[in-house]
């Protein structure tokens, strides 16, 4: 299995384990339990499909659900998806590169002084603080209480200066991989390293549960430089983000 179809792979199996799966044509919508947000409800092409057929009809599934149409896959793993999809009216969200880390590539990064970074347990009493901090950090509001009772245990948060400052979360291990997500940190606590140490602590986290490789895409090439700090480079592989 390359890397492409690994990333892929532990996505779709992710997915399937924490959302409802909904099949439309070469397509499964994974629709959250938790929250109708765009970011937590996508859709995802099955695996070895070349055929993309019934594009249309994955749209009204998500318009039925009251839910953006919207897409993430692995360029490599879907040949003539993104073609398929601007023919229909999808138009490009993003598209920006994958980053991998091999557990014996991970890089310690230590928390800048006065700053300390746990793992937020479920059920905790830092789980609000935790996701409102990230919410935050994101320009987003704060959380809704089905979110907060449906945290899986699998982030970390820092703090600075005694008050939440940042937090990032990793996935559920998944065909050996896991995903690193949700590297926040609030704009009067940046520029100090938190994010770089964040996003080692989730990526140490998940080795620790059996990931043996974590992987996360950047939204920019500054967040790139940062996780490139804790180990993390370029695999060659492209994550397309589209939207109906």
């Amino acid at each position: 299995m390359n890397l492409a179809e690994r990333v892929q792979t532990s996505i779709r199996a992710v997915n399937a384990a924490e959302r409802e799966p909904i099949v439309v044509g070469p397509f499964t919508l994974y629709r959250s339990r938790a929250s109708d947000h765009p970011y937590l409800n996508y859709a995802v092409p099955a695996d070895g499909a070349t055929e993309w057929e019934a594009i249309d009809e994955l749209r009204e599934a998500f318009v039925e659900r009251g839910l953006q149409p919207r897409l993430e896959f692995v360029a490599e793993r879907a040949p003539g998806l993104e073609e398929a999809l601007a023919a229909h009216g999808f138009a490009l969200q993003m598209r920006i590169p994958v980053m991998t880390c091999p557990e014996e590539d991970l890089r310690e990064v230590p928390a800048p002084e006065g700053v300390v970074i746990a793992r937020v347990f479920a059920g905790a009493d830092d789980v609000r603080s935790m996701m409102e901090v990230q919410a935050a950090a994101f320009g987003e509001g704060p959380p809704s209480e089905q979110a907060v009772r449906a945290y899986g245990g699998r982030g970390v948060l820092a703090r600075a200066e005694g008050v939440p400052a940042g937090a990032a979360s990793h996935s559920a291990v998944a065909e050996g991989a896991s995903e690193i997500g949700g590297v926040g940190v609030l704009e009067r606590f940046r520029r100090r390293g938190i994010a770089a140490a964040l996003t080692a602590a989730a990526a140490a986290e998940a080795f620790a549960e059996g990931a043996d490789l974590c992987f996360l895409t950047p939204g920019d090439e500054g967040a790139e430089r940062v996780y490139a700090r804790a180990g993390f480079a370029r695999a060659g592989t492209t994550m397309v983000h589209m939207i109906g």
